[in-house]
């Protein structure tokens, strides 16, 4: 059924008239007598009783008044849906992140992005980088905020959101700058992947790495540093995140490039980008 015509007959039968009927459409009362055929044709009733003296609906009338009624408020209201969700003001972004980047710079995107999109349900799915891109790859989330490195894939896009130098967190004192000899003279505390990345660099050099303790999150790495048994390698914005909320470890920045890392918003390139994604991409990479 032609919801255009259901429209016509909620005119018509909250009207007087036909004739005022057609006054408030905009339209030629013959043309409108037409349409009413049409629709009481379809429906194989009469919905209007119309004489020179009355003009009332009937009991069929009066039942598919009340039923069009739902059926133009639902069909109205999935048109802005849509509309709504074609543009970012509503739906859902399903993010992957880290849980440092979590609760370090992603507050700030996400502050600004709420405060835009504040019809956007934000679903965060934190984890491990590995776990994420299989996220990521599986369709679960739409883009991945991640750190380097990780293992890149040539159906991966990605967007640089900063760059790192690494720093040092001990519960010692230390020198304000070490360089990478320096740090493995202390007993480390890494991520799997830090210590992957330092084997690979300390092995070109000639020099031995030494982590007897490796786990997946930073925040775990931080927080064995706290009591003292090693010191553990994260990147600098980490660390001004940290003292920032009151953390009591002393730091020491690194001056060898090889560590840096960067943070990146990982999407596939195969797969079209919801609004939402988009405008979250937007905030930030205007924020950065």
């Amino acid at each position: 059924m032609d919801t255009e015509l259901l429209k016509n007959f909620v005119v018509l039968a909250e009207s007087g008239s036909i004739s005022e009927a057609a006054r408030k459409l905009y339209i030629a009362q013959s043309a409108l007598s037409n349409r009413l055929k049409a629709l009481e044709k379809e429906c194989g009733a009469t919905l209007i009783e119309r004489d020179y003296h009355n003009y009332k609906l009937t009991a069929s009338g009066r039942e598919l008044y009340e039923r069009a009624m739902k059926i133009i408020e639902l069909t109205d209201g999935a048109i802005e849906e849509i509309k709504s969700a074609e543009l970012g003001l509503s739906g859902t972004l399903n993010l992957a992140v880290t849980p440092s980047l979590a609760t370090g710079i992603l507050r700030n995107f996400l502050k600004k992005y709420r405060e835009a999109y504040p019809g956007v349900t934000v679903k965060l799915y934190e984890g491990t980088t590995p776990a994420l891109l299989t996220r990521l790859d599986e369709g679960i989330c739409d883009a991945a905020l991640v750190r380097t490195p990780y293992t890149g894939s040539a159906s991966y896009h990605s967007q640089t959101v900063c760059r790192d130098k690494m720093a040092v967190l001990a519960s010692e004192k230390l020198p304000s700058e070490l360089d990478f000899g320096d740090i493995l003279k202390y007993p480390l505390i890494l991520t799997h992947r830090y210590a992957s990345m330092l084997e690979r660099i300390a092995k070109r050099a000639g020099l031995t790495l030494s982590a007897p303790v490796r786990c997946e999150e930073i925040a775990t790495c931080v927080a064995l540093a706290e009591v003292g048994i090693g010191v553990t390698m994260v990147p600098e914005s980490t660390v001004d995140n940290y003292l920032a909320h009151g953390g009591k470890l002393y730091s020491a920045m690194l001056t060898s490039d090889e560590c840096d890392t960067s943070c990146e918003l990982v999407f596939l390139k195969n797969r079209r980008l919801s609004a939402a994604t988009q405008n979250f991409a937007r905030i930030v990479s205007e924020s950065v």
